[in-house]
């Protein structure tokens, strides 16, 4: 056991090394006049970068080597990339590698394994101060990519959630427990929204663009729902095993408060149909007492009045 992350922890030394390759790269071209060899240096770094991707052992799961199985990776495939970001000087070399790549083809590549992982980097804050901060920071620069991604990485993201072999930490923003895979999820849907909502940047987009857009949307919403479902449950199982006879009061309403994912919900609301709406609507019937819920949800907004910020 001790092996595997000694090889871990050498190849984050060598990885970071190779990043100040890179930064020497981009100093050199953004300080001189345009040269002759600029376009031999350009070269130059994204060979590092993608021999970087190499020695992550990141999986590209629309590579050719994986003709056609967007969510078909073997456990074993991720080995290698799961013992790096178990280290917090890990999680700091992928948020460094992240920017530099910022833009390209291997940024969809690295928040895919991001977003396959949501539980394993984002499940809990570490105790260490430092280590909590640099967890946050990668939570905040995956965010920052989305940002900038087209509609078919969005899609590519959305689904590598919902084919992961774990349960997404969907917590409400501002969770004292940490909220990395929320953050991230909803700047997945809130860039959906921004690109699908003008007319210039959606008429871009094919047919297929959009149906693989909703085909990911669609299984997403159902393991949110599945999931907000499921944690009412188990609060009210909760209260109901202390024997509280405040149900519905304003300790229920707290604690539902605390646990909800009311912003991954409303986030989600632009690209919801009638029958996503519905289940929407029957969850708010069962829990009017929800902050953030109201039987106008059916009418495609959520009452942002009551949302804990």
């Amino acid at each position: 056991e001790k092996e595997p992350m000694l090889a871990a922890r050498i190849t984050v030394e060598d990885s970071l090394r190779l990043l100040l390759d890179v930064d020497d790269i981009d100093r050199f071209l953004q300080s001189s006049q345009p040269q002759d060899n600029s376009f031999q240096l350009k070269r130059r770094r994204q060979v590092l970068l993608e021999g970087l991707a190499t020695s992550l052992q990141l999986v590209d799961p629309f590579g050719p080597n994986k003709p056609g199985h967007s969510g078909g990776l073997a456990p074993k495939d991720d080995l290698i990339f799961l013992r790096i970001v178990s280290l917090p000087k890990g999680r700091k070399l992928l948020a460094r590698y992240l920017r530099l790549v910022s833009g390209s083809e291997l940024t969809r590549i690295v928040c895919m394994a991001v977003f396959r992982h949501l539980r394993s980097l984002f499940g809990g804050l570490p105790s260490d101060s430092s280590a909590a901060e640099t967890t946050i920071g990668l939570a905040k620069t995956v965010s920052s990519c989305v940002h900038h991604m087209e509609l078919s990485a969005l899609s590519a993201c959305l689904a590598a959630v919902v084919c992961s072999s774990q349960q997404p930490p969907l917590r409400p923003l501002g969770s004292a427990a940490g909220d990395g895979a929320s953050l991230v999820i909803k700047s997945v849907l809130d860039r959906a929204t921004e690109l699908l909502a003008d007319p210039h940047s959606a008429a871009n987009y094919s047919r297929s663009a959009r149906s693989l857009w909703q085909a990911s949307f669609d299984a997403f919403f159902g393991l949110l729902t599945k999931y907000c479902d499921s944690k009412y449950e188990s609060i009210v199982q909760r209260f109901a095993m202390q024997g509280s006879s405040s149900m519905g009061g304003p300790e229920t309403t707290k604690a539902v408060s605390r646990e909800m994912p009311v912003e991954l919900l409303r986030a989600s609301l632009p690209h919801t149909s009638e029958q996503h709406r519905q289940t929407l609507l029957d969850f708010a019937r069962k829990s009017m007492h929800v902050p953030g819920f109201s039987p106008n949800a059916s009418r495609g907004h959520v009452n942002s009045e009551s949302v804990p910020g």
